[in-house]
């Protein structure tokens, strides 16, 4: 009575044995699992780049084709200007109002709303004439 007992546990074994490369063996079910999720990162990451090459694509075009682009590269990114246009350019050093973070450049901008939450009042920055850089003379005595 024995002896069916062993077959089947030998049996059973060689069953486990050959039914394993089928889970964890190279082409196994695990495998494919992880070779999904990689395939589905791969084509994410496709697609960006193919937006991002289409998108260069069009800039490109749009440079060999277009005056207007062109123009326009040059003005915005190389600061060009056509003959007898004057250029203008305002800047502003960053100081920020003492005692707080805020720069004074933001609490001057007019769209600036401080949140209702803080306690604190903000006034607008007027930077005195030595900040500037600007000497005013002596006030005459009558």
């Amino acid at each position: 009575m024995r002896t069916p007992k062993l077959i089947v546990w030998i049996l059973a074994i060689l069953l486990a044995l050959s039914i394993w490369p089928l889970f964890f063996g190279q082409g196994g079910f695990f495998r494919l699992q992880e070779l999904r999720e990689q395939h589905a990162v791969l084509q994410a990451e496709n697609a960006k780049l193919l937006a991002s090459n289409q998108q260069l694509a069009a800039e490109v075009e749009s440079l060999k084709t277009g005056q207007e682009a062109v123009e326009e590269h040059a003005r915005h990114d190389l600061n060009m200007v056509r003959p007898g246009e004057v250029l203008f350019r305002v800047s502003r050093p960053q100081r920020v109002v003492p005692g707080s973070q805020i720069s004074a450049d933001v609490i001057n901008d007019p769209m600036y709303r401080p949140e209702a939450s803080t306690s604190q009042t903000v006034k607008p920055y007027t930077p005195n004439e030595k900040e500037l850089g600007v000497e005013v003379p002596p006030k005459a005595k009558h």
